[in-house]
């Protein structure tokens, strides 16, 4: 309230001084109106203010939601562009996007600290552990990975006899390049060396440095490992189902924001929506977001592109495939309802509202 006061004494006193009805030491000598006639101070702070309370009355009319994620592959993508081209104000939401580690994203959303987390294989996980989260909508339900080799190997069944590195042997593309070996009809157990080398660019090493044969990279890393002559075996994104990208809540949020969550998914699904329709301004900002060079931002959008489910959802298989890897890590022999680790009813409802349009 004082706040106004003074803005309404101060914004009086400048009406006054242009007037001339102030007294004339508050005036000042007369200048030469042939000269460019320089903006009182008074006046220029008064519109900063002004200015600054509409600012503020804009923000506060909006609801902050805090979304975490992780900025090291292109999972985030569609909420990022749309953050970065406002499509989340109009439905009133403010996005505050977290950069924090998958498991701790989880226990924040479980909290309450987080409303909504980018990690869709660990929500699933946390969900088959039986803590009270969901997936709300999968946007990506292929994998962003692809299996890459030393130049001289030519195909995957080359890999019989071959080291295959992986992070670990729980980890989600140690299970991807596994069930890719059995569809190619290498027995991974059997026929491959599998080799515990830890992170992708502990990963990328050892294939460069011959210590392994092949390998499972992420995009864009596979397409750096390119330019460096290694070769592009299979595009998962092509040839698997797999849950990569989408958005988890909390069982609570479910129940007490409904109406948020169908906000947050419409927003999500105009951010991809935007980045098919504008491919330059789209790479420009995977450009910008994850310091990439234009040749491999280019082809890693379009990569990206083919893992996009267009109906935010994953399918039943895609869904039980990942609650049966998650249970081989924990050597659960439970069985675990589709209905404990996704609810997709606002993503089919949000869906067949922009259809409708």
């Amino acid at each position: 309230m004082l706040y106004l006061i003074r803005i309404r004494k101060n914004a009086r006193y400048v009406r006054r001084h242009l007037e001339g009805k102030l007294p004339r030491p508050f005036l000042g000598r007369v200048r030469n109106l042939s000269r460019p006639r320089k903006v009182p101070a008074a006046l220029i702070l008064i519109i900063g203010m002004v200015l600054g309370a509409a600012s503020i009355a804009h923000t506060a009319a909006l609801e902050r939601v805090r979304v975490g994620y992780s900025i090291g592959g292109l999972i985030p993508c569609p909420v990022v562009v749309a953050r970065e081209n406002h499509h989340f104000e109009p439905l009133g939401l403010e996005i505050e996007l977290i950069n924090i580690p998958p498991t701790l994203a989880v226990t924040a959303l479980v909290s309450g600290d987080l409303q909504y987390v980018i990690f869709a294989g660990t929500t699933l996980n946390a969900a088959v552990r039986e803590l009270p989260v969901k997936l709300v909508m999968v946007y990506n339900d292929r994998p962003l990975f692809s299996l890459m080799s030393r130049p001289e190997i030519r195909s995957v069944k080359e890999l019989k006899g071959k080291v295959l590195g992986i992070a670990s042997l729980t980890s989600g593309e140690s299970f991807l390049s596994r069930r890719l070996l059995k569809e190619a009809g290498v027995d991974p157990d059997r026929e491959v060396t599998l080799r515990t080398i830890g992170n992708t660019p502990d990963r990328l090493a050892a294939l460069r440095a011959g210590l392994v044969d092949a390998t499972t990279l992420t995009v864009p890393v596979d397409i750096q490992a390119e330019k460096l002559g290694l070769r592009r075996l299979v595009f998962m994104g092509e040839v698997l189902e797999s849950i990569s990208g989408g958005v988890g809540v909390s069982e609570i949020w479910i129940q007490q924001r409904p109406d948020q969550i169908k906000k947050m998914i419409t927003g999500v699904f105009r951010g991809m929506a935007y980045a098919r329709t504008h491919r330059p301004a789209s790479i420009a900002l995977v450009m910008s977001k994850w310091k990439m060079e234009r040749d491999v931002a280019e082809k890693a959008f379009d990569l990206m592109l083919k893992t996009w489910s267009d109906s935010g959802q994953a399918s039943d298989q895609a869904l039980q495939t990942g609650i049966e890897e998650s249970l081989k890590v924990s050597s659960s022999k439970q069985s675990v309802p589709l209905s404990r680790v996704a609810d997709f009813s606002f993503a089919r409802e949000v869906y067949r509202e922009l259809k409708a349009k």
